[in-house]
């Protein structure tokens, strides 16, 4: 039976491991460390170039859940390194629509 979140299909029950999608890393790691790391969370502080990397890297491996942190406003520098935001992310107000901006971990969620 398919549970369904956010539009997309899982055909493996919560809590065990789908094969075809994590073949190359059970190969390596196994059942039980691919287990441990889909229960697991994480925080990352800093959403430059580097930290969205590294955040995409850990959501493919399977991370249940991810924390992204970071209060700086996005910069031209950003654009080169950080595949999530474009040149219209520069200048964007909080969804209230205050005078305070939006930091980039704020623009890589939307």
């Amino acid at each position: 039976m398919a549970s369904e979140t956010n539009n997309l299909t899982f055909s493996t029950p919560p809590g065990e491991v789908d094969e075809k999608l994590y073949s190359r890393q059970l190969y390596v790691m196994g059942h039980e460390a691919q287990k441990r790391m889909m229960a697991s969370r994480a925080v990352i502080v800093g959403v430059s170039g580097l930290g969205v990397e590294v955040a995409k890297n850990i959501i493919l491996a399977g991370i249940s859940s991810v924390t992204l942190c970071d209060p700086e406003l996005p910069n031209s520098f950003d654009l080169g390194g950080n595949f999530y935001l474009s040149e219209g992310d520069l200048n964007k107000c909080d969804e209230d629509g205050s005078d305070g901006k939006k930091g980039r971990a704020d623009l890589c969620r939307d």
